[in-house]
């Protein structure tokens, strides 16, 4: 009897604690059973989950600084931000490449400072990253389907600009863009999908397998919903006009407008000059701020490509005063019979010329270097359309050789020319043997030629090769495009008449436009060079 009174209670308890104990050591079983299956998952399954390597990394034997950001990109793949470390330098300038579709380039460079890259495990795995995402893009379809935008100099102080103070604010607000309008283009194209490229990416002259040579469409590889475009700036000379019309106010700019391009600490910024008399330095025009944006987004330059730049000479380049014509003392050319009279009206001189001409051109050598690319609007920006195709005045030849004489030296050869106005030499037809504006312009080297077409999104034409009449070789062909202007005109007609279309594939138009912009009164029947509709009411068009 146990204490409770209950028979049989002892060998009820030692039966008890027969099966306590049983159980204890089941349990004690139980555990060691699910510890070695944890060791066992985490030597089997958790760890190579965790070290596989499907992008670039750093190899865990270098030192602890050896970490690299990740980030993921538009196909889902993990890349590498920046790297740090013993490649740090090399692997974040291939990356760079890489991430402007340059996959073949960025392998290169990583081959070519380590030929034995294959046992470098970072390397290596940067290499495979290139080569996968290389697999993933794809061929633009139709070179005749990519659009060319340009702008003229941009407004940076639109009180300045379009003040009725300034006599060419008319004409500003119809053919200029300001910076924040620019700035929110280019976010939007980007947002879109649009990715800078050259002419040169969209057609060039190839030797042929018969020797000849000919102008071809080349093969542009882009991510799929990428979608290529070319861009341009006419007349980055600052004129002296842009600097002259006004009253100067202090605390303004001079002009509305910045005052040139300059190189300082290896960048290249602009100077704009203020009516008090000092200058400020900054981004205030189409490189500097394209620039800023390739550097914050790679991904938005096929193969580093920015723009194209068009100039002419009479006033100098980029600001600086580099024309022996306009402003150098007068050294007749014999060759042109009416150079002393247009000399004898362009007498400005200028005694800084030779070392403007030397700092222009570091500035223009430090901008191809970066990526831009220079075109001819013409020495004195000439309307083509009104030479004689046949018989061209001594005009035509003049500008030809004074652009060649004046810019091209501090510039470089180019092989592009931008006609001036939008003009071209021909209808839309084609470029003849028998047509001598355009014999001539092959002879300075003119391999592309662009004019100005915004009624449809793009145009494009391509000849292979000129022949004569009876079919024989003249020359190696040509590149030809329609660009489509983004400046005030364009804006306001997109918003007026937004069934014409004619932006809609880049921006919305009422985003951008400036409110600071002058809009039409209620008496004006036109506006900006078009016929406003009846009842048209400026104060509702941004409803």
């Amino acid at each position: 009897m146990d204490s409770y009174g209950n028979i049989g209670g002892s060998s009820r308890r030692n039966a008890r604690k027969r099966r306590q104990v049983t159980r204890n050591l089941l349990l004690v079983a139980l555990s060691a059973v699910l510890v070695a299956g944890v060791a066992l998952l985490g030597i089997f399954v958790i760890k190579p989950m965790i070290t596989r390597e499907t992008v670039p990394s750093v190899s865990r034997t270098e030192p602890p600084t050896e970490n690299t950001a990740l980030e993921t990109d538009e196909h889902g793949s993990a890349a590498p931000t920046a790297y740090s470390g013993t490649y740090a330098e090399l692997l974040n300038s291939a990356r760079r490449t890489a991430l402007m579709y340059d996959y073949d380039g960025a392998i290169a460079m990583v081959k070519s400072a380590f030929p034995d890259y294959a046992g470098r495990k970072e390397l290596a795995a940067f290499i495979e990253w290139c080569s996968e995402e290389k697999a993933q893009l794809v061929k633009w379809s139709d070179n005749t389907q990519i659009t060319h935008v340009f702008f003229h100099t941009l407004v940076v102080e639109e009180e300045k600009a379009f003040s009725v103070r300034n006599i060419s604010a008319n004409d500003y607000n119809m053919v200029m863009t300001t910076v924040d309008e620019f700035n929110a283009i280019i976010e939007e194209m980007y947002a879109r999908g649009f990715v800078l490229v050259h002419l040169s990416d969209i057609a060039s002259i190839e030797l042929q397998a018969d020797g000849s040579r000919k102008m071809v469409f080349k093969s542009i590889y882009l991510p799929e919903g990428k979608k290529p475009f070319v861009l341009s700036q006419d007349d980055v000379s600052y004129y002296e006009y842009m600097t002259e019309n006004g009253q100067p106010v202090p605390g303004e700019t001079l002009s509305g407008f910045a005052t040139k391009l300059v190189l300082r600490n290896g960048k290249v910024t602009n100077e704009m000059a203020m009516a008090d008399g000092s200058v400020r330095y900054g981004s205030f025009d189409m490189v500097p701020l394209l620039d800023d944006f390739v550097e914050a987004h790679p991904d938005f330059s096929y193969h580093g490509a920015k723009g194209t730049i068009a100039l002419t000479g009479y006033n100098g380049v980029l600001g600086y005063r580099t024309s022996d014509i306009s402003y150098g003392y007068p050294v007749m050319d014999p060759s042109l019979a009416d150079e002393a009279t247009y000399r004898r009206v362009h007498l400005y001189y200028n005694d800084n010329i030779e070392a403007d001409k030397a700092e222009a051109k570091r500035v223009a050598d430090a901008m191809k270097a970066n990526g831009w690319k220079f075109a001819s609007h013409t020495w004195g920006h000439a309307n083509v359309g009104n030479y004689d195709p046949v018989n061209p005045t001594q005009s035509f030849y003049r500008q030809m050789k004074w652009w060649d004489d004046e810019v091209k030296p501090i510039v470089g050869d180019t092989d592009i020319i931008i006609f001036a106005f939008g003009a071209d030499i021909v209808g839309w037809r084609g470029y003849e043997a028998t047509n001598v504006l355009y014999t001539t312009m092959k002879s300075y080297g003119f391999d592309y030629f662009c004019n100005v077409d915004a009624s449809t999104h793009a145009w494009v034409q391509l000849k292979g090769s000129v022949t004569s009449g009876d079919g024989t070789y003249v020359d190696d062909g040509y590149f030809r495009q329609g660009r489509r202007n983004l400046d005030g005109q364009r804006m306001f007609e997109d918003i007026v008449f937004p069934e014409r279309n004619r932006l809609s594939d880049l921006f919305e138009s009422k985003k951008v436009f400036s409110r600071k912009r002058p809009l039409p009164t209620p008496q004006d029947k036109t506006f900006l060079g078009m016929t406003l509709p009846e009842g048209f009411n400026a104060a509702t068009m941004f409803d």
